[in-house]
């Protein structure tokens, strides 16, 4: 608040990339309370926009099967609402089919080292110590054993963090290992 001659005088400049208002008041007792709503509905829309700007992230980031998948988007979303900083990984390892002719079925498999190298990658530039909580998508149609060893070897490069895992049945030759992790990372 600043005063002009005997007068009382209030002026505030609010600038956020969702909004932006210059307010100007020679009666700042009664301006104040207007103010304050103003904020708190401002607080309000800076949620729903951090939560456009993430989902608008996703989207362009992760494959169709991850963002469709009501699960795990839910999953995502309700930790968003916990945590505000995360960091994004993906990867492909390669995979083998096998076919039982007699059963016609068909299996996908991948080989321990594959995972081991992919996963190393997809972990290379994330704080494992800082990671809480994880999302885990996998796309393929990876048998429950391959889906085990995946998500097991996340778990152990972040032994501490609570991760959870979807798997949504992609038509690509090698299978997709997306992740978004949550705690907080240095910057």
């Amino acid at each position: 608040m600043g005063q002009r001659g005997t007068n009382e005088f209030l002026r505030v400049k609010v600038d956020t990339p969702a909004f932006k208002v210059e307010i100007s008041s020679q009666e700042p007792g009664s301006a104040l309370p207007e103010l304050r709503k103003i904020l708190e509905l401002m607080s309000m829309d800076e949620e729903i926009v951090y939560e456009e700007f993430v989902a608008e992230e996703l989207k362009t980031t992760f494959s169709d099967g991850f963002i469709n998948n009501q699960k795990a988007m839910t999953a995502v979303k309700q930790i968003l609402k916990q945590e505000d900083d995360y960091r994004i990984a993906t990867t492909m390892i390669p995979s083998t089919a096998t076919l039982d002719l007699e059963q016609d079925t068909q299996s996908i498999k991948v080989q321990k080292r594959d995972v081991q190298k992919a996963i190393t990658q997809l972990t290379t530039n994330i704080d494992e110590k800082a990671v809480k909580q994880g999302i885990i998508h996998i796309g393929g149609a990876l048998d429950r054993d391959s889906r085990v060893l995946v998500v097991d070897h996340i778990h152990k490069h972040m032994p501490t963090a609570h991760l959870r895992a979807f798997q949504t049945p992609l038509k690509n030759k090698d299978v997709l290992v997306e992740c978004i992790f949550f705690g907080e990372f240095p910057e």
